[in-house]
């Protein structure tokens, strides 16, 4: 490894899921083979820029930004402009992350109507354009289920729901209180709130026949507006914008009396690698992470 100057900052980046954020471990081949964990490589890094909140410099895949003042529109006339009348949609190439969010869609599917989109789906693939945008939003709600279930990591599927397809994001991921930290007030179903997979399409189902209770998941829109960041900005390496706020946050802390910047995540601790876990707490939701699946679903 090459000599390391005593003032040069190490910077260590990545939009990835802790599980999936390079360095953090190696498979082993040799031998049984296995995981070790070696940490960054033996690498010290001086500081984070990524999603999570715990970073030195935070770079969100999205954002809620309140309004000074309260809009006047009423939630009927904002719906009326979208005429949603098909349920659930979801877009996926990525079929088998690390849990089985595939066969969790496929069930909920049986109970409530679900089209999907993509290498994972049973619909045409999507092009990555405004005909897309203009599909999806024939429908009510989104499925942005994460790849990985870490703290913090709550990616674009989830705002690009919120922001440019306006539907209501039916969400497994982080934590909830996760998300109710960074999301509009009441704008997202948390799937493990329910018992059951039967009983979060029977919510599904009641929230899109009852105006009322659909509308409610879209007040927030007069109070804030939601934004989607493009992936180049949470990467300080590929946007002038994440170089920016890299070269201001150096700026302002690294050079002051000359003090060592220290990183504040530890990788294998709480708020890292040590923060991935079951996608849900409930008994009907791990099952999914073992790959069990043994409850069968009649349609409702």
């Amino acid at each position: 490894m090459a000599v390391r100057t005593p003032h040069q900052v190490w910077v260590y980046s990545t939009s990835e899921s802790a599980k999936h954020s390079p360095h953090v471990r190696e498979i082993l081949k040799e031998g049984k083979g296995g995981t070790r964990f070696l940490g960054f490589n033996g690498y010290k890094f001086n500081m984070s820029f990524s999603y999570h909140s715990k970073s030195e410099v935070v770079a969100p895949f999205g954002e809620y930004i309140p309004f000074k003042e309260k809009l006047t529109t009423n939630m009927a006339n904002i719906n009326a402009k979208r005429r949603a009348k098909k349920m659930v949609a979801w877009v996926s190439s990525h079929c088998y992350p690390a849990w089985n969010r595939t066969t969790f869609v496929h069930d909920l599917a049986k109970l409530v109507p679900v089209d999907t989109y993509g290498a994972c789906g049973t619909k045409t693939h999507l092009p990555h354009d405004k005909h897309t945008v203009l599909l999806l939003q024939k429908y009510k709600f989104y499925i942005a289920f994460e790849n990985n279930c870490c703290s913090d990591y709550i990616t674009e599927k989830f705002w690009k729901a919120l922001a440019k397809l306006k539907l209501v994001p039916i969400v497994v991921g982080a934590s909830k209180e996760d998300y109710q930290r960074v999301a509009p007030p009441h704008s997202f179903i948390y799937a493990d709130d329910f018992d059951s997979v039967r009983e979060l399409a029977r919510y599904i189902r009641k929230v899109a026949t009852n105006k009322t209770l659909y509308n409610q998941y879209h007040h927030w829109r007069q109070m804030g507006k939601a934004v989607l960041y493009t992936s180049s900005r949470v990467n300080p390496f590929s946007s002038t914008e994440g170089a920016c706020a890299l070269l201001n946050f150096l700026e302002e802390n690294a050079w002051k009396g000359h003090q060592s910047l220290r990183m504040r995540i530890d990788p294998f601790g709480p708020d890292w690698l040590g923060s991935c876990g079951l996608c849900g707490k409930h008994e009907w939701m791990t099952t999914y992470e073992r790959n069990t699946v043994t409850e069968t679903f009649e349609p409702m």
